[in-house]
């Protein structure tokens, strides 16, 4: 049986407003018109607190538009996040082709829960896995579809995957490309100590006026972000910390 996705479970919505949710979702697969028709269309099924979040990601994203370095996204999951930053490169910096995106997970679910996270059900090692390397490969071909499509297409391929546990494979990124920076890295990982390692590796790399967004950190059914936040970041390094006006819950960090 499909694990249950959490915003079904842990939602301000309503089971009205679930059931209809589901049915606007339906009303898209039987949708009468062409292929075309329907592809131009899409805005038609895109329900507002999905639209609140693709906002969000693009009140972000057009604050490192004068700054160098790649956009890291840990914890992609199925890789949204990374998709919309793509097309916004394409949007507003179509020449920016040094922006560089690169997808952080295991894509075999979570790991890393110890006793200090507040484990779930829905959130534990092993959930929200999607499908491991099949996954992974695929989220890579679709990253390089969006690049083609977009804006100076055919000089496509600057968006990397990486596979495996962020602990290992961030600083690995790092020691491979020592000229590598941050201008952006979303964080959404969920369980404590991934998530403080993966930001004491990037922190450094995140040049002055960088940001650092957090998907869960006040959100008190998953602590692990609140948890670093208090404990490393808050006490320790100087930062200004917002939240994003459509959606609440992505807070997020900018580095002097």
């Amino acid at each position: 049986m499909p694990q249950k996705h959490e915003s079904t479970v842990i939602s301000y919505s309503s089971s009205e407003s679930l059931d209809v949710r589901k049915e606007i979702f339906q009303r898209l697969n039987t949708y009468p018109a062409t292929d075309d028709e329907k592809e131009r269309s899409l805005g038609l099924f895109l329900r507002g607190s999905l639209l609140a979040r693709l906002l969000a990601i693009r009140d972000i994203y057009v604050q490192i538009l004068d700054l160098p370095g790649a956009i890291l996204d840990i914890g992609t999951w199925r890789g949204q996040t990374a998709v919309v930053c793509e097309n916004l490169r394409a949007i507003y910096e179509p020449l920016h082709l040094n922006r560089r995106i690169v997808c952080f997970d295991t894509f075999e679910g979570y790991v890393g829960f110890s006793d200090k996270d507040k484990a779930t059900e829905l959130h534990r090692d092993g959930t929200y896995g999607v499908g491991g390397t099949e996954y992974a490969d695929y989220l890579s071909e679709l990253l390089q579809l969006h690049e083609r499509s977009n804006a100076m297409g055919h000089n496509f391929g600057k968006h990397r995957v990486i596979k495996g546990d962020c602990r290992q494979t961030i600083p690995q990124f790092f020691e491979d490309n020592a000229g590598e920076f941050v201008s952006l890295a979303f964080f959404d990982v969920n369980a404590y100590q991934p998530s403080l390692e993966a930001f004491e590796a990037v922190w450094p790399r995140v040049v002055p006026g960088g940001i650092v967004a957090f998907w869960q950190l006040t959100r008190s059914a998953i602590p692990a972000e609140a948890m670093v936040y208090a404990e490393t970041i808050l006490p320790r390094l100087g930062h200004q910390v917002k939240r994003c006006a459509t959606y609440p819950g992505l807070c997020y960090l900018i580095k002097p």
